[in-house]
């Protein structure tokens, strides 16, 4: 998480919240982790009759036992708390009589029990009250209920739009961080064969650092996270929920998903097959849901994790990196595949079925590339970097300074390639192929990519690593390192992998790519670690010719930036393009659309647009980050 978000507008709202966290859980209960496969409550005849509690709780974010977090929670009746709360699932058209009691020394507002056509007030729930409410499910969808001690929504403290009116509490970042539930509305028919999953968040330390985040997938932190199994070909149907008061990149490898629908947390859009999106990177905004489904058709493991680092992080571990310094100060041990990641990461098992074939081996002879990684001296106007030097196989090494960020990797469609990552670092590294459907050995993730009996290994100062792909879709995607050390990737570890269709050749007059980075982690001062496009804080002028159709490749590779946005500007009007591709898949006819020059381009999200310009004149490129009003602009001459 961003600390300077924090730090600027939430400092006094958290000072009481992180404090009233730091309770002793001793004389609380423990809350269990909730995966989401059971109903809570007794539906007989088309009638729902649900029970909830809010109660303290001890919340576990790793391994039962170890260290704990006093938090809010939702529990049924005589059972233990749960994280998230008990699962609403239900089909549309049901009536629901809930009664809600709050055993908690603070009135709550809840919000999320209704029937999602017209949103209605909070129910307010004051200290020992009992309420109840009744309602009929009238929308099929993915959709959540909540608490909180204002009676602000998710959505709004997400966006931090009424930051200054909220009162002096401990709010939905710290104890009451964990007071959200899913809330499941299915069709009249539909056979409830998905898993629901829900992110939180808790934060800490905003006054007196350090600063702190848990960062949860339905109430576990990785490695502790539920561990998914699935065998080729078998359709795998997910709900991910994010209550939580961030927005998430929820990014998948080795496969491409669809996206069933997209909500957030009050209406539910289901998509029309045609308009479904395929990708393998989703925005989700603080209080969107998303639906998707895919099918595997490789076998070895695989993560599923938000790309933003700051929830990725070793640092979000709590066993090695303790709340307190005096407690829980063992070294993590025993769990091998962890891998210095922690936070929101989902690791998913793809087996054989007694069907499946082995893949046909390509009788052509692969092409040789090697991927030198390196580092870049210290300069006068520069700190030394890390970056990436391509070469064919056959070519002598040569030793010239990576440029930054990393030239073209361009391959062909069909075409096989064995690329030799070469590591001349003084420290361990690994290369990530973003987007590619490759075999899951060669995928990426050191201790964790492949499987019994192979497991990817890291590549160690001096070794080397033998990346064998054949790519099946042309497309943009992105070549980066997935060693879980955000210096790597701010340090220049990042480059554009194109991949063309046989017979084309990339031309850089006509293909444009621009890479959206930081010169450093963002935090906690971004004047420290600037926002920059194709390397640079400042981009040289770009020229293009009038009538000439150009395609416009755009990747965001940079650390937290979840919202940063692309516009192509005339004056202060976007000028209009024609949208191509997301994230490597070409967009059928129906998505194609010529629009406005305005794109959302998330953190591990590539967009590909065809522009021709129309009439001579300026244009202005610019990249904004919304939230922290930064802004990187490159002039455009159309001649």
């Amino acid at each position: 998480m961003r600390r300077r978000l924090l730090s600027t507008v939430l400092v006094a709202f958290l000072a009481l919240g992180a404090r009233a966290s730091e309770a002793n859980p001793s004389a609380v209960p423990a809350a269990h982790a909730n995966d989401n496969r059971v109903a809570a409550g007794e539906l007989k005849r088309g009638v729902l009759s649900l029970h909830l509690e809010l109660v303290d709780a001890t919340w576990y974010p790793e391994q039962e036992g170890g260290p704990s977090i006093h938090v809010y929670a939702f529990a049924e009746p005589g059972r233990a708390p749960q994280i998230p709360g008990p699962l609403i699932r239900i089909p549309q058209g049901t009536e629901v009589h809930a009664s809600l009691h709050n055993s908690l020394p603070v009135t709550v507002f809840v919000r999320g029990l209704d029937s999602h056509d017209t949103p209605p007030e909070p129910l307010r729930i004051a200290a020992g009250e009992t309420v109840e409410v009744h309602f009929t499910a009238k929308s099929p969808g993915t959709y959540y209920y909540y608490a909180r001690t204002t009676k602000d929504s998710t959505r709004e403290i997400g966006k931090l739009s009424i930051v200054d009116e909220l009162p002096m509490g401990e709010g939905p970042f710290g104890i009451e961080s964990q007071l959200v539930g899913g809330f499941i509305v299915d069709a009249p028919g539909s056979v409830a064969d998905d898993r629901v999953f829900i992110i939180t968040l808790w934060v800490r330390g905003v006054i007196t650092p350090p600063f702190r985040e848990v960062a949860a997938i339905n109430g576990k932190a990785w490695p502790y996270t539920e561990r998914l199994s699935y065998r080729i070909g078998e359709t795998a149907r997910w709900r991910v929920l994010n209550p939580s008061f961030s927005d998430h990149a929820m990014h998948l490898h080795g496969f491409f998903y669809r996206v069933d629908s997209l909500g957030d947390g009050e209406r539910d859009q289901i998509f029309p097959p045609e308009q479904a999106l395929n990708e393998v990177t989703q925005h989700l905004a603080s209080g969107a849901t998303m639906a998707l489904s895919w099918t595997p058709q490789r076998v070895g493991r695989w993560i599923f994790h938000c790309h933003m680092t700051g929830h990725m992080s070793p640092d979000l571990s709590l066993t090695s990196h303790p709340l307190e310094p005096s407690a829980h100060s063992a070294a993590h041990t025993g769990m091998d595949d962890a891998q210095g990641m922690g936070g929101l990461i989902l690791g998913i098992t793809v087996s054989s079925t007694a069907e499946s074939q082995p893949a046909n081996k390509s009788a052509v002879t692969p092409r040789q590339l090697r991927l030198y990684v390196r580092g870049k001296p210290a300069t006068r106007s520069s700190p030394s970097r890390m970056g990436y030097l391509i070469q064919q196989g056959g070519d002598k090494e040569n030793s010239d300074p990576p440029p930054i960020p990393g030239a073209p990797l361009v391959l062909t469609r069909g075409e096989p390639v064995e690329i030799l990552v070469v590591n001349q670092l003084q420290e361990a590294t690994a290369v990530h192929w973003h987007g590619i459907e490759l075999e899951s050995y060669y995928d990426g993730v050191p201790g964790w990519s492949g499987g019994s009996p192979q497991v990817m290994p890291e590549i160690p100062p001096g070794g080397t690593f033998l990346a064998r792909m054949t790519p099946p879709r042309a497309g943009t995607f992105i070549y980066h390192t997935h060693w879980h050390d955000v210096a790597q990737l701010t340090s220049g570890l990042y480059g554009p992998l194109i991949v063309m269709e046989p017979g084309q050749k990339f031309d850089p007059d006509l293909d444009k790519t621009f890479i959206i980075s930081r010169a450093g982690p963002d935090e906690p001062d971004e004047s420290e670690s600037p926002l920059l496009l194709n390397g640079t804080p400042q981009p040289p002028p770009m020229v293009l010719k009038l009538g000439t159709k150009y395609r416009l490749r755009f990747i965001n590779i940079s650390t937290n930036d979840s919202d940063a946005t692309v516009s192509l500007l005339a004056g202060a009007k976007p000028v209009l393009w024609q949208a191509v591709a997301k994230d490597g898949w070409t967009l059928p006819a129906v998505q194609a659309t010529s629009r406005p020059a305005n794109q959302l381009v998330t953190v591990g999200e590539t967009y590909d647009f065809e522009f021709v310009p129309e009439h001579p004149g300026e244009l202005t490129l610019q990249v904004t980050l919304p939230f922290l009003k930064i802004t990187i602009s490159q002039s455009v001459t159309v001649r």
